[in-house]
């Protein structure tokens, strides 16, 4: 038989790159068809090997004598079982094991911490595994249900690495429904229910530890305690270790690899009271379905932390290059900003030489409904809100200054629209910007030779354009009620209105009415009055007046007691002198009062009238005195 055999197309462990595996007397090697990865397997630490049905074909799996850990390859397929069978026998003098997995469907069974596995058994049969290496976090969402979340896999390391060929598919949540109480420990001497918890604590409690998940022993370098964390908000004990940190809170724990971490931002804020120190994470953490791509903490100025880091001079020379301090003994802020960059390797970006109206490093803007802070720093812009936003300045290709609407509310703030070249946010817009801060920000942009367009100065001449035209129509309607008090009157006497009757009485009291009126007005009083009046003026002087039903019935009346009688040029010279007199109050008394015998006015006129009042009762004043005692 050869000294090897070979086996193409297989893969290592959860890996996306298929290559070759080699099994030989001193031991079994796999290679990766495109890489230079390499795996070794010696015969001597091999415990056992296992034969097993799994999603990619089946699977060689190999555990080692050492704590129980195992390699494992796929990829091979049923007609391999008895060559490999034939070949582990020969090698390494052992029977490969076959291994039966759980077909039945059910959704609910037993767990069993094998290795560095965690099993899914239904009825002794393995349904699934989860390598605990991949568990991220782990958290108590209900009071039974348990949620376990996975690390990505290829972007581990995105902060440096290469990107992923291909978009893929992962496990990122999983969420298992734990009920019933168990015993909290061995202890057999306290009993009762304070010895009890619940299944889905306690199941949470042994992923933690199995994990290494929430380990806040061990190497730990030093614990920042009470923090305040503003996303996600809460607070939270920082745990820092050699190539980790953890968020510990009281519903959530975080494990966050330091290459995860992309950018390193202080920021003062403008209020001169806090600091915030803004964390980038590639890939983010996660709480259900939402994405923290930004831990944002905020620290008091005033805030002071003596701390000892638990290293060693020479570590701290040789590993860390002098970037951390054996003894702190500085505000809170400048401690925790340090330690976080000398561990995790990253630069720390602070403010430059931008400063607004009020010497102040950031302003206050609006990025749709959220109230934050913008920072202009000297390669990239911040807005530090909830959710941080951060746009490199070589990504955008123009600026844009405008104002929403033309109002007197928007007069005071102006807008920011950045058109970026591509990426996921093609426009992002910053409102409400205090219009002080308009000159400082033009400038900086440009000396960063940004490409900017100023809308606001065409929005300014449009609105005071609009401002001149409404002022120009008040000043004419002022201009036109002032000089002309009665031109509205004379309107509504035009459109037939009856309001404003007094203004109109005084309109015929001071005009002087010798002559005829316009023709509009005499032919629109001609169309109101009989035609056998003839009598122009007096329509027009009625209709001013805002007579009422009473009157024009007794100007139909004059108008059958005329109609045998003169011609319409006549009758209008002689009521002139009619109206004339009514202005003395009199006439109009008479006119106001009297409705039906109306007949016998025109003939006796004002004097007449008078003298009725006094004597004549068997003439026409006989008609006047029922006038007097009806009034």
């Amino acid at each position: 038989m050869a000294a090897h055999a070979q086996f193409e197309n297989i893969y290592h462990g959860l890996g996306t790159k298929p290559g070759k595996i080699r099994l030989a007397a001193a031991g079994l090697g796999w290679k990766s068809g495109e890489g230079e990865e390499t795996v070794t397997v010696p015969a001597d630490s091999i415990k056992y090997m296992q034969w097993m049905r799994v999603a990619r074909g089946f699977q060689l799996r190999v555990t080692l004598n050492k704590d129980r850990k195992r390699e494992s390859f796929d990829g091979f397929t049923r007609e391999d079982n008895e060559r490999i069978t034939n070949l582990v026998k020969q090698y390494y003098n052992q029977i490969l094991e076959v291994k039966e997995t759980g077909v039945k469907g059910w959704n609910w069974g037993t767990t069993d911490i094998r290795g560095g596995d965690i099993s899914f058994l239904v009825s002794n049969k393995t349904i699934f595994e989860v390598p605990l290496s991949q568990v991220a976090n782990s958290n108590i969402a209900g009071k039974t249900e348990v949620s376990l979340e996975f690390t990505p896999q290829n972007t581990a390391g995105a902060g440096g690495g290469k990107k992923r060929a291909a978009a893929m598919d992962e496990l990122m949540e999983m969420r298992l429904f734990v009920p019933g109480n168990r015993a909290k420990g061995s202890d057999e001497e306290s009993g009762g229910e304070e010895d009890e918890t619940s299944a889905a604590q306690a199941f949470h409690d042994m992923i933690k530890e199995k994990a290494e998940i929430g380990q806040v022993t061990g190497e730990g370098i030093v614990t920042f305690s009470e923090i305040l964390v503003q996303t996600p908000r809460g607070r939270y004990d920082i745990d820092m270790f050699p190539s980790f940190l953890r968020l510990r809170g009281k519903t959530y724990d975080y494990k966050i690899l330091y290459t995860s971490v992309t950018r390193i931002f202080l920021l003062p804020k403008p209020d001169e009271i806090h600091v915030q120190l803004v964390i980038g994470l590639d890939p983010p953490i996660r709480q259900g379905q939402t994405r923290y791509p930004y831990l944002v903490l905020i620290f008091s100025r005033e805030e002071e932390l003596d701390i000892e880091l638990n290293l060693d001079e020479e570590t701290i020379a040789s590993k860390y290059e002098g970037k951390l301090q054996k003894k702190y003994d500085l505000p809170t802020y400048r401690v925790v900003s340090e330690v976080f960059r000398g561990l995790s390797g990253r630069k720390m970006i602070a403010p430059g030489s931008f400063a607004s109206r009020d010497n102040q490093h950031g302003i206050k803007a609006n990025m749709k409904a959220v109230l934050g802070e913008l920072y202009f720093l000297e390669k990239s812009l911040i807005f530090v809100a909830k959710q941080p936003t951060v746009i490199d300045y070589a990504d955008i290709h123009q600026v844009i200054f405008s104002r929403v609407g033309g109002g007197m509310t928007s007069a005071r703030t102006f807008d920011i629209r950045i058109v970026t070249k591509s990426g996921a946010m093609t426009e992002v817009t910053f409102t409400s910007i205090n219009k002080e801060e308009f000159d400082p920000v033009e400038e900086f942009l440009k000396a960063k030779k940004l490409r900017t367009k100023n809308e606001i100065n065409d929005g300014d001449v449009l609105m005071a354009a609009t401002a001149l035209d409404d002022e120009s129509d008040e000043d004419m309607g002022s201009a036109g009620s002032d000089n002309n008090s009665d031109a509205k009157p004379v309107k509504k006497i035009a459109n037939g209105e009856d309001d404003d009757s007094e203004e109109d009485e005084d309109f015929q009291a001071s005009s002087s009415d010798e002559g005829s009126p316009s023709e509009s007005d005499s032919e629109s009083g001609a169309s109101d009055v009989s035609r056998a009046s003839g009598d122009l003026d007096i329509a027009k002087a009625g209709k001013a007046a805002g007579a009422t039903g009473k009157k024009k019935k007794k100007k139909a009346a004059e108008g059958e007691a005329a109609a045998p009688g003169g011609d319409g040029a006549e009758a209008p010279k002689k009521k002139k002198k009619v109206v004339k007199k009514d202005d003395d109050g009199d006439a109009a008394m008479d006119e106001d009062g009297d409705a039906k015998p109306a007949k016998a006015k025109p003939k006796p006129k004002p004097k007449p009238k008078a003298a009725s009042k006094d004597v004549e009762d068997p003439d026409a004043p006989p008609k006047k005195k029922p006038k007097k005692e009806e009034d």
